[in-house]
Formats: C-alpha cells, sequence, structure tokens
C-alpha cells in the first residue's frame, strides 16, 4: 500500500504548518529527527501529527506530494500557450529552476530520502504529470510552428529535465550566491545553442553556431 494513502486530509492551518517540518528533515535527517522536535518547529502537537501521519516517513510523503501538486500548477501555468513553442519552453525551464531555488529545504530533504517518501512508481508517475508533461507540451509545440528542432519529444523532455533539475540542485549547494536569473539564462544558452564549434566563417564576435537538420 503506498505511504501516502495511510495520510489523513489535512485541514488547511496544519497543511501550512506542516511544511516547516521539511527544514527539521532537512537539517538532521528523517532517521535523527524526534517527532517531538517536529511537533516544536511547526506548532503541532504530538498527539495531531500523530492522528494524521502514522510515522515520520508519511510526513515525507505528504511534502513530497504537495511540492509536485504545487509545481503542477506553476508549470502548467508557464507552459500555457501564448508564444512560440521555443518560448514556452524557456517559461518552464525558468518556472522550474525558480521553483526549486524557493523550495531548498524540501528539494534538499527529497534529494536525501526521496525512497523513503513513496514507491519509485508512484514518484514517476507524479513526476511526469508535474514537470514532462509541461515539457512534452512545449516541444510538441515548437516542432509545430518550427521555433524548435524536435527529433524525439520524449527523449528531448527526459534530457531538459534532468538539465533543470541538476542546475537547480547545483544553484542551491554550489552557485547559490549566483543570480537566479543569470544562472537560467546560462543553462539556457547550451539548451538552445548547443556545444557545437562555431563555423570557421563566422569570426571571433560570432555566437556559436546551432545545429539544424531536417525534420
Amino acid at each position: 500500500m503506498p505511504v501516502s494513502s495511510l495520510i489523513r486530509p489535512l485541514p488547511d492551518d496544519l497543511a501550512e504548518k506542516i511544511g516547516l517540518a521539511a527544514d527539521v528533515f532537512a537539517e538532521h535527517g528523517l532517521e535523527a529527527t524526534r517527532i517531538d522536535e517536529v511537533a516544536r518547529v511547526t506548532g503541532i502537537p504530538r498527539a495531531t501529527l500523530y492522528y494524521y501521519f502514522p510515522g515520520k516517513e508519511h510526513i515525507l510523503a505528504h511534502l513530497l506530494s504537495s511540492t509536485l501538486a504545487e509545481m503542477t500548477v506553476r508549470l502548467r501555468d508557464a507552459v500555457g500557450t501564448v508564444g512560440s513553442g521555443r518560448d514556452r519552453l524557456e517559461r518552464v525551464a525558468r518556472a522550474h529552476l525558480a521553483f526549486i531555488a524557493s523550495h531548498d529545504s524540501t528539494y534538499r530533504l527529497l534529494f536525501a530520502e526521496l525512497g523513503k517518501a513513496a514507491s519509485l512508481v508512484d514518484i514517476a508517475t507524479r513526476v511526469d504529470e508535474a514537470i514532462l508533461a509541461p515539457l512534452r507540451a512545449a516541444l510538441h509545440a515548437g516542432r509545430e510552428d518550427g521555433s524548435l528542432h524536435v527529433v524525439n519529444v520524449a527523449a528531448a523532455a527526459s534530457a531538459l529535465y534532468g538539465v533543470t533539475l541538476v542546475a537547480g540542485m547545483e544553484f542551491l549547494l554550489v552557485a547559490g550566491a549566483s543570480d537566479l536569473d543569470e544562472w537560467a539564462t546560462s543553462i539556457l544558452q547550451v539548451v538552445f545553442d548547443g556545444l557545437a564549434p562555431r563555423s570557421q566563417s563566422s569570426g571571433p564576435e560570432a555566437g556559436p553556431e546551432r545545429v539544424r537538420s531536417e525534420p
């Protein structure tokens, strides 16, 4: 039975408070964190926590579920229907990076404790809905309007998901002092312009040549 299925629906006030548990788990780790500490930080009585969550892994499952639900809305709004496929893809990538940067503790926690939150199949399904579906929508649009060269939409979506996820985590763990918008622009330059060398006729001031092939 999925861990998340054992969690009782939370009232809005408790749902807001329980998000603070991510800070505690991220700092100490799931196993080392006592439920009393979660109660202290969140302001939710210990007995109330146990009423809604049979164990700490169930709190983690709730944090994962609520994070992915919020991300689904954010990225769905970002992909929208306005602009070229390339424009929409850029909005999704920037929104994904911004979401990671604004959920620092939750992402650190999920990377460290992901296997204890839910089954990998359940996680993959939620990730597909929240992140890969908006990426595929933008890539399909770009292929249709000619603003992107895409051979395999599914493969391109998976690659872009990996790029933004790792770039977001690197921003949190390594490059956190830099500007997020500047970091996103640098990552997107690689996504859109690739790593192909400059053409010999371009000259030293020319930008990187974009590799194109016939669809």
